[in-house]
């Protein structure tokens, strides 16, 4: 592996339950440690993929150099409960074989959840190996249908896998209340920033200033999955009946058709379908508000870290959040965006304040460009490669 600079002696495994070329929490790992470690490999999954627990040998390429990627092909059936629940243990146990056999391949191991981190833990104590743990999903926070009876043996297992670790990554403070109980070595949170290539964020925002916010239309965006505990009905609901607030929307799932169905009978609500992250950032800069409005009463949105949050810090966008789901301390704190309940009532009664001072958006979008050096990806970075060079 090509080093950008001096890296310390060190080599690393990065493994995850998902596919590598598609996974952020992946992407930024290996952003953070390509430069600064001597050699890393990837070992993840192909959920899609017909191959009976095959291990293929591909490529994964960065600016900087080649990565070894090892991925397991093993077909995952949605929504078929027991039947993936076996295809999990034998993930597990191929990702366990796999680690036992190519011992001398890492020396350290970052594994992203319960998945990877069980497997992983055994690994440690069988072998010797250090790993960091990184909690992207508190397990039994973050799957339905677990049975009762399971989800304290569970919450047992991942806080044995937290204990041993040398560090525990959590990805906002607020999570550090999901583990209570457990006894991390060392916990840091590292928030999930998007990494924007330098080039395209300058180029974002230079035409990225604060719109005027009289005598026009005000601007909504919501740019990602179409599901129902993201607020995408109430949205629409409520928007279809104020004609001077535009509507923008883009993604892909099981709403698809009714916003599809939306955009044709409303003139102000507009959808784009699939679109690549460079078009995404482009929609929001061109909006006023920006909203990633999930569900409390899902359990794992109460610890919610959504890009959404961090992009509108880097666009200067103020964004709409639901309360009691993590991410709104972060919004209220730093006055970058508004925090709701979740109902119809509060949105609209938020949209009508926002008619009648659209003045408003300008200093939450200025407190939103000032926080980002906080949050930034630099900031995260340098917090992962610290992680890294204080183990021993």
């Amino acid at each position: 592996m090509l080093n950008c600079r001096e890296g310390k002696n060190m080599k690393v495994c990065i493994t995850r339950n998902a596919e590598a070329r598609t996974n952020a929490g992946i992407s930024r790992i290996v952003s953070a440690l390509e430069c600064n470690v001597d050699n890393i490999i990837l070992l993840t999954r192909n959920r899609f993929a017909e191959g009976n627990g095959k291990v293929e040998v591909l490529r994964y390429n960065t600016t900087n150099t080649e990565i070894v990627n090892y991925e397991i092909n093993l077909k995952s059936n949605p929504g078929r409960g027991i039947v993936n629940i076996v295809q999990l243990v034998i993930f597990q146990f191929i990702l366990f074989k796999w680690l036992l056999k190519n011992r001398n391949k890492y020396d350290i191991i970052h594994a992203f959840d319960l998945d990877s981190g069980l497997p992983t833990l055994l690994i440690s104590v069988l072998l010797g190996k250090k790993y960091v743990y990184h909690i992207a999903d508190f397990y039994i926070d973050s799957r339905g249908g677990v049975p009762k009876f399971l989800k304290n043996v569970i919450r047992r297992i991942e806080y044995s896998v937290i204990n041993g670790a040398e560090t525990t990554i959590i990805c906002t403070e607020d999570r550090a209340r999901q583990i209570e109980g457990s006894k991390p070595k060392e916990l840091v949170v590292v928030h999930n920033t998007p990494i924007v290539p330098e080039s395209l964020l300058k180029s974002i925002q230079q035409n990225n200033e604060i719109r005027n916010p009289n005598n026009r239309k005000i601007k909504l965006t919501y740019v990602g999955a179409l599901a129902e505990k993201r607020f995408i009905r109430y949205l629409i609901d409520v928007i279809k009946r104020y004609p001077n607030v535009t509507l923008n929307i883009a993604g892909m799932g099981k709403l698809e058709q009714y916003v599809k169905e939306a955009s044709i009978e409303y003139e102000n609500i507009n959808y784009f379908g699939m679109i690549d992250y460079t078009d995404a950032l482009k929609l929001y800069s061109d909006t006023d508000y920006m909203f990633a409005i999930y569900d409390p009463r899902v359990p794992n949105h109460r610890y919610s870290a959504p890009n959404k949050v961090y992009e509108a810090m880097i666009l200067g966008k103020p964004i709409i959040v639901a309360k009691g789901t993590g991410i709104d301390q972060i919004v209220s704190t730093n006055k970058i965006g508004i925090t709701i309940d979740y109902s119809i009532e509060a949105f609209e009664k938020v949209l009508t304040d926002i008619i009648s001072n659209p003045d408003l958006m300008v200093s939450m979008a200025n407190n939103s460009k000032k926080v980002y050096v906080k949050y930034s990806w630099i900031e995260m970075k340098n917090k992962i490669i610290n992680i890294y060079q204080n183990i021993r």
